[in-house]
């Protein structure tokens, strides 16, 4: 994926609005894609999150907050980039899916349009803070606390991940 993944979408989104028979290779980028951040993303939950033990000390809520974000907090990097590519899919997603009702390719558009409900889920795993704002704006108490244990959490993190390493 790398650095290049959202570029490549892009540029598979293109072949697919010029040629509607191309959006096959698009549906298929993107299917592989998907499954293979599924995969990683379910290889990185195994398990509850311990709280007060070495190196991390999470309290109980970091320790919640940890869990139900596991992906991001344990692949900060890999999370980054893979909210990149899923941006470029959605974004791609709201064009293509009238472009290709428009040119006739039915199915394509309906799969490339259902996947917008997959690329949202994905999205508020790997880029919680968003989401967590908005669920706070309406009252949300559980993610108003999420949001305030957002940066001391990743200080702490980065504290005891220094503190292992150096």
């Amino acid at each position: 994926m790398g650095k290049y993944g959202a570029v490549g979408v892009l540029g598979l989104a293109g072949l697919a609005a010029l040629n509607p028979g191309l959006s096959w290779a698009y549906i298929a980028a993107f299917a592989a894609f998907e499954l293979w951040l599924a995969r990683r993303m379910a290889l990185a939950a195994r398990g509850p999150v311990p709280a007060e033990e070495a190196p991390y000390h999470f309290t109980a809520e970091e320790a919640a907050f940890v869990g139900r974000y596991r992906f991001y907090f344990a692949f900060p990097a890999i999370a980054r980039e893979a909210a990149s590519v899923l941006a470029a899919l959605g974004l791609t997603a709201l064009v293509l899916a009238p472009w290709l009702t428009f040119r006739h390719a039915f199915v394509q558009a309906a799969l490339i349009g259902l996947n917008l409900f997959v690329v949202a889920r994905f999205t508020k795993q790997l880029a919680p803070l968003m989401a967590l704002r908005v669920a706070a704006s309406k009252g949300d108490r559980a993610a108003l606390l999420m949001l305030e244990l957002h940066d001391p959490l990743w200080a702490k993190i980065r504290a005891a991940n220094e503190a292992a390493s150096g």
